[in-house]
């Protein structure tokens, strides 16, 4: 029976050298083709992963971080503009604008960004924003 069974797989080889290397050849691709298309399909399944949006207390954790540095403390202002309201939550929007204006790596284009974009968006709450601003330039 075993026999059988060696006969039969060796039957299905080429006997001719050339045609040998040829069936070798072909085996090779099918397999790296059949690899190829079972990892692109992997790669569709898996889920995408959205991205993680910020709270306004993890932009207080970025400011509040005295290693975060004037892109981060940047970033922090811009995406407080796009993405929140001070109207939504004005005690820790408030708390956001102090720490960042009192930062130690603050700079001149923060305050510009402050003084430019925030104050002109919110302008209900201006005065507030100026004593912010006035205490830390006075820092």
């Amino acid at each position: 029976m075993v026999e059988e069974v060696s006969d039969f797989l060796i039957s299905l080889l080429p006997s001719n050298g050339v045609v040998f290397i040829l069936y070798l050849a072909f085996v090779t691709f099918f397999s790296i083709f059949l690899i190829y298309l079972i990892s692109k399909m992997k790669k569709k399944e898996k889920p995408q992963e959205s991205k993680k949006e910020l709270t306004i207390d993890d932009l207080i954790t970025i400011a509040n971080n005295k290693n975060s540095n004037t892109n981060d403390l940047i970033f922090t202002l811009e995406y407080f503009l796009k993405n929140f309201k001070i109207k939504d939550n004005e005690k820790k929007s408030f708390e956001l604008f102090k720490k960042v204006l009192n930062h130690k790596n603050r700079s001149k284009k923060l305050f510009d960004i402050y003084h430019g974009k925030l104050l002109p968006s919110n302008l209900e709450y201006k005065n507030i924003l100026d004593k912010l601003e006035k205490e830390a330039l006075n820092k």
